[in-house]
Formats: C-alpha cells, structure tokens, sequence
C-alpha cells in the first residue's frame, strides 16, 4: 500500500490487510493510527521526509522491514510488533534509518522517529538494526517475547550475517528513552542473576545499548551482551547495572568488549589483600559512556559475568578504566552480582580479583614517650605466613634504620599487639618509627610512620646517646651531665643476669665511656646508668650481633 499524499487520514478499529510483499509506503504524508485501531502490514513499513509523521495510538503489525530516513517523525502511545508469522517466515527482520530519538532527552517529541511500544516475535529469534548509529528507540518499553514468539528475541545491533567479535564493532545503537529507573520496561528478558545462563541467552540487546537517566537516578539495568556461546566463551548476556544518585547523565550507552585489558601496577585492596587477578583479558569489561561526555554524579556498578569460568579467589573487585576507583575496599567474595560504589564518570568497568591476604593487616600503630624510652605498638588483624618485624627509626623523617627485630606470630586470623621498647633516645628531639613485615617468602610492606619524643630533663643525666647500636665490638655511651658524679654502668642479658659492672667519675657536662662487648653472646642487653651521688637510674637497650 503506497501512501504518498494521505495528509490526515484516519486508520480507524477495522484491519486493514496488504497482500504478500505488499508495502506500507509513507512519504511525507500524515498518518493517524487511533486508538483501538489495528493496521497489518504484510511486507516492509516505509516512513520517510520531515513532512512524515506517523501518529500511532493504537496497534501496528509489521511482517516485512521497517525503513525511515532521518526526517521522519513518529509520536502516539501505540505499539508496533515485529512478527513473520504469515509472510516471510524464517527470515530475521531489520529496521534501518532512524527510527530513534535524534539525541538525548531534550529531543524526544521534536526530532524523534521512536517507537514508544516495541514487541518482538520473529521465528528467528532475532530483530537487527541495519545502519549506524542509533537506528531504533523506544520511548516506554520493548517486550523481547511478543505475541506467538516461538521463541524469545534478541536485539542485534548489527548485521548478523557479519556478527562482530566485540561491542566495539557493533554499527548501530538500540536505545530504551524512558528515563524511569528499573528493568520494568525490558519485558520478557532472560535476565539470570545465579551465574553463568548459556543457553538461555535471548531477550538483550546484542551490541550497542543506550538509556535515559532521570537525574534523580536510580537503578539503571543494562541488558546487554555479545552473541550466545558455552561456558568460558566470554559471550552471551553481560549483565550489568549502574545504580545512580542525583545526576546529569541525561543518556548513558554502553557495550560488553571482551580480552579488553585491566592490568594495572600490583596493590593492595580489599582489608589487605594483594591484587593478583584481573579479568579484563580472560573475560571483558563493560565500556560506558554519556551522551554530553561531561556528565556527573555518583554512583555504583554491580555486574553479573555471564558465559565464563574465572579461577577461584577470595576477594573480588570491580575496577575502572585500569585502576582501583570508587569506595575503598567496597569487595566481594564472588564476581557474581559484585558490586562498588563511589564512581563519577563513565569509563570501562571489569573485575579484579585477590587470594593472597598482606603479611600483615595493620589496624593500628602508635609510639608512645615514657619516663626514660618512647614504646613502640602497632596491633594487626591477621597474619598471612609472617616471619618478623623490623622496626625502625629515623630522626628525621626519611632517612631510616633498623633498631629491633620483633618476631610475629606467623599466619591468624585473630588481633595480635606487639610493642618495641626504645631506649636509646635522648630528650626534646622527635623521633620517628615505621616497621617493615616480612614474610617467609620475603615479601615485605612498611607500616605508616609515627612519632614520638621524650620531653624535659633526665636529672643528672641531660642526654644519653649509645652507639654503634646494634655493636659486635666497642659499646660508646655519650653522657651530658649536669653535676660531677660517680656513675655506675651495670649491663644486664635479656633474662635479667648481670653480666658486666663499671664505676666511671664523670664531670659536669660531655663525657664519653666505652664497654668492650667482645665476650657478650649475641642477643639483646640494657645498659643500666645510675648517679651513686642520688640514686637516679636511666635504661637503654642494646643489640649484640
């Protein structure tokens, strides 16, 4: 049927049938179809020109090819199912030109060939848009398991005869410009949220997919994917959501690309566990994007891998555009419905993954100031195959060295504190501690650095310096005193034995004394100083190699 100047003719509530490979043929003409009204049509549906306009409130059955240009206008409440149940059964159907929303939400109802009903029924299981760019929309819902479907469609948005390997290669866009929230007007999708769905792989959209966001947000469900395959074939349905707040997104797209890399440097995530899986290579990522490309607001990802078959880990991530982005250790035990939060941006989203824990997970360090010593503590919450502590210190910040080793536990999962006695610190100078754990494969991690000074005046005793500290030989004690006294070193092992006792007379101000440590077992020792004129003892710890 050729309408080229039926201006404002009513379709009214009788069918209206075209022979076999007949057409529906409108160019420029003004075409109302009412509501309650059914029109079939038994081959191609043809719209074109800017004088075009299709005003469907009722009911349009198309057997054949749906064809536009850019200019034609479709608006109305109808609804238009595809379906090859008379005539050109099958054949897949296509729709080519522009039956779409040309641009974002600000030109649906001015520039706009959507559809605002779409179903799908082809014996195929398969509706194509053949073009570039966004060929179809709908402006309320598609039903992918229309009336008498034999079996349940997918929305190609390709030629399938040439089906690309990627979302990349994808030509045309498939676009749903009803800016509610929600899966609720892709109807009859396959949708599993368990894991891997292969065979069931129908009701998507097969390449390129495009959605309206209300700028309040909401959950936003992508339904989209790559042609159906077997386990471990990275294909089929890839279920994603973008769950947003307040935003400006006006019109986000997205597509699925597989072997599309996420690598990035080795860190750490996840309460400390070391990234060592990513799965942009092995499986893809989701590449998204805005229709302004300056859209913001915040938001959450959640994904649902379909068609594949990752290695066991612990503690899984998603990850943005090669990097760890969004809420800090917001983790997952499975890549199965995992989900982060924290996100601003479009970009390309996949998923990371950890089974191997830190050496330690720090929960806390600090470095007290005592009478004579600054202690050092830090408490872990587990330990993962941990050898030792080096503590270590440094006066000023970035210059460090070793002054204690503390042995760990090994591997728990229960809290453990340990602390380090420093006593070879003087007065009224900061004094700055990290450690470094070690594990038995010697992997190593610095804590954060703290610090700590003593303040004030030890009495008679102003300053105490000993050095070298760890000592395989001569032990110098520098001393700044402030009277002439007589002073008594006594030096004591790490079980409280007294191994050594000296008397030096020592005269107001520096003095330098000097321990022989040659017959000292290795092991850790305090040097005890104590003024015999007034009984006041300080302490100091010391390593014999």
């Amino acid at each position: 049927m050729k309408l080229a100047t039926f201006l404002t003719g009513l379709l009214c509530a009788h069918a209206l049938f075209s022979q076999h490979n007949n057409e529906f043929y409108n160019d420029g003409a003004v075409v109302t179809v009412q509501a309650g009204a059914e029109v079939y049509v038994m081959g191609d549906f043809h719209n074109y020109q800017v004088s075009g306009l299709l005003r469907n409130n009722g009911f349009i059955e198309i057997q054949g090819y749906a064809l536009s240009d850019n200019l034609f206008q479709q608006r109305g409440t109808g609804t238009a199912l595809f379906i090859n149940n008379d005539v050109n059964v099958g054949q897949t159907q296509y729709i080519s030109g522009s039956y779409a929303v040309r641009g974002g939400q600000a030109a649906i109802g001015v520039d706009d060939g959507s559809f605002y009903n779409l179903e799908l029924s082809n014996d195929q299981g398969i509706v194509w848009l053949n073009g570039t760019g966004n060929i179809a929309d709908v402006r309320n819902s598609v039903d992918f398991n229309g009336p008498n479907a034999p079996v349940v469609n997918r929305i190609i948005t390709h030629d399938p005869l040439a089906i690309p390997a990627n979302g990349s290669g994808y030509l045309a866009t498939f676009g749903l410009m009803n800016p509610a929230a929600g899966i609720g007007n892709l109807i009859d999708n396959t949708v599993s949220t368990g894991g891997n769905m292969s065979g069931t792989d129908n009701g998507y959209i097969q390449g390129n997919f495009r959605r309206a966001i209300s700028p309040v947000g909401g959950t936003y469900n992508y339904v989209l994917g790559l042609q159906p395959a077997g386990a471990a074939a990275q294909r089929g349905m890839q279920y994603m959501n973008l769950i947003l707040g307040a935003n400006n997104y006006d019109v986000i797209s997205g597509y699925f690309q597989t072997g599309l890399d996420n690598t990035f440097p080795a860190g750490t995530e996840c309460s400390g566990y070391i990234i060592d899986y990513w799965g942009g290579v092995d499986h893809g990522q989701w590449v998204m994007s805005d229709f302004t490309g300056a859209g913001a607001g915040t938001f959450e990802v959640r994904v649902w891998p379909q068609d594949d078959n990752f290695p066991p880990k612990s503690v899984w991530l998603v990850t943005k555009n090669n990097t760890v982005l969004g809420t800090a250790d917001d983790c997952g035990p499975t890549p199965i419905g995992l989900d982060r939060a924290g996100y601003n941006g479009m970009g390309q989203f996949g998923v990371a993954a950890s089974e191997i824990l830190l050496p330690a997970e720090l929960l806390n360090i600090w470095a007290d100031p005592n009478n004579d010593h600054i202690e050092v503590g830090w408490t872990v919450g587990s330990e993962l195959n941990l050898d030792f502590y080096e503590v270590q210190r440094s006066e000023n910040g970035i210059d460090f060295e070793t002054i204690g080793i503390v042995n760990a536990v090994g591997s728990t999962q229960t809290e453990q504190n340990y602390t380090f006695e420093d006593y070879n610190v003087g007065r009224n100078q900061d004094y700055y501690y990290r450690y470094q754990s070690v594990d038995f494969d010697m992997y190593t991690e610095y804590s954060p650095i703290v610090n700590a000074r003593l303040i004030g005046s030890e009495n008679f005793v102003e300053s105490i310096l000993v050095y070298p500290n760890p000592t395989n030989g001569n032990l110098f004690l520098e001393l700044i005193l402030e009277l002439n006294s007589l002073v008594e070193m006594k030096v004591l092992n790490s079980a409280g034995q007294q191994i050594e006792s000296i008397e030096r007379v020592g005269s107001g101000g520096n003095n330098v004394f000097a321990l022989n440590t040659n017959d000292w077992a290795a092991g850790i020792y305090v040097v005890q100083v104590t003024d015999l004129r007034t009984g006041q003892t300080v302490y100091r710890k010391v390593i014999k190699d």
